[in-house]
């Protein structure tokens, strides 16, 4: 009878395990996965900041337009007489923006918006500019520029006629 050698399992490997080390791979992993997420979100978070701040920006906008002086338009007297139309004055204007921030920007979901400007560039279209700071989410070391805050500015016009 034949004697068969015996078989050594540990032929051909090395004598150290390398268990664990896809372990140390899935958690760097998890760990960048986690951190993109949470950057995303909080970028997200401040885009829709500026969307929201965009339609108070708006809405304030038409509520300046509409502050007109009714009254003398219907009597004939526009107030401008180059100007075509309704003729709008800025202290009227700045005025009903200030009376009707305060809701609307509640409302909004941006409390903290302020005024940054009203005006009217041709005496018939109300501009108005609105500022928010907003502090990203989460408290990221990413983000740590940002630590002070954004400061969001939106910009909308609307025409009394």
């Amino acid at each position: 009878m034949r004697r068969r050698a015996p078989r050594h399992r540990d032929r051909g490997r090395a004598d150290f395990s390398d268990s664990g080390n896809v372990t140390v791979l899935t958690l760097g992993v998890v760990a960048v996965l986690l951190a993109v997420v949470l950057v995303v979100a909080s970028s997200t978070a401040v885009q829709l900041q500026r969307v929201r701040l965009l339609h108070l920006a708006d809405e304030l906008a038409l509520d300046a337009a509409d502050s007109a002086d009714v009254g003398a338009y219907f009597a004939g007297d526009s107030g401008a007489p180059d100007v075509a139309g309704v003729a709008l004055a800025t202290a009227r204007m700045t005025t009903a923006v200030d009376d009707h921030l305060a809701a609307a920007s509640e409302r909004h979901g941006v409390q903290g918006a302020a005024v940054a400007d009203v005006t009217t560039p041709d005496g018939s279209t109300a501009v108005v500019e609105v500022e928010l700071r907003v502090h990203p989410l989460f408290d990221l070391s990413a983000l740590a520029p940002f630590a002070d805050g954004i400061v969001l500015r939106a910009e909308s016009s609307a025409r009394a006629s």
